[in-house]
């Protein structure tokens, strides 16, 4: 570091990090143009899980939600078929980089309800059953005083797998009709003092076939209840 004065205050230049051009074409930054390949898929992917999630994703996240999803999504792309800048990102790479992730960090799923979920699917995968053997106010933690009733959320996030595709220069969705959508489903309200057992979410794949085109939307008022 230089320090010079400059009209009386004294200056530290700090030296330019190498430009975007020669990091693509430099041979000697060939590991920091893979790394960052990988870290833009992992940010796609990130953002898919984050879109498929929906509304609910933004009721429970944290404020750094989204960044600690790019970290897990990185890991899961290290683990990942091919070279380095090129691998594939698939969830099945490392599933366990985001089994337990929690939304929010700050309060974890187990601080709030400690009941254990059993999650299966039919053979085609397309509906998806989260079983709850039992559930009791004993699994209930922090919860106030009074309250009579619980409620329980699961949601879905559909993602593709996502390939470098090297015509492009780009990672990009394997199956793009597939891949950032989801669903939810939710409990009725379930009495906190009477034990439960079996509870049951079931998750169905939602069509996603289907192509919208921008014409005229219409609604209207059909009834007064």
């Amino acid at each position: 570091m230089c320090y010079y004065v400059l009209n009386g205050q004294y200056i530290v230049p700090k030296a330019a990090g190498p430009s975007k051009e020669r990091i693509n074409n430099d041979p000697a930054f060939a590991n920091v143009k893979s790394n960052n390949q990988e870290f833009a898929a992992a940010s796609k992917l990130s953002k898919a899980i984050r879109q498929g999630l929906g509304n609910t994703a933004k009721q429970f996240k944290d404020t750094y939600m989204a960044s600690r999803l790019t970290g897990a999504c990185r890991k899961i792309i290290q683990k990942g078929s091919g070279s380095l800048g090129q691998r594939k990102a698939n969830l099945h790479n490392a599933p366990t980089a985001l089994i337990g992730f929690q939304l929010n960090k700050h309060i974890p799923l187990h601080y709030i309800y400690s009941a254990k979920p059993k999650v299966t699917t039919n053979s085609n995968r397309t509906i998806i059953t989260i079983n709850i053997p039992k559930s009791s106010k004993n699994h209930l933690k922090q919860i106030p005083k009074n309250a009579t009733h619980y409620q329980l959320t699961a949601a879905l996030s559909i993602v593709s797998t996502y390939q470098w595709q090297p015509n492009t220069n780009a990672y990009t969705a394997v199956n793009p009709e597939q891949n950032a959508f989801g669903t939810t489903t939710q409990t009725q309200p379930i009495l906190c003092k009477i034990p439960q057992t079996n509870l049951n979410l079931q998750l169905q794949i939602p069509n996603n076939t289907h192509t919208a085109y921008k014409t005229p939307k219409a609604m209207q008022c059909i009834a007064i209840i």
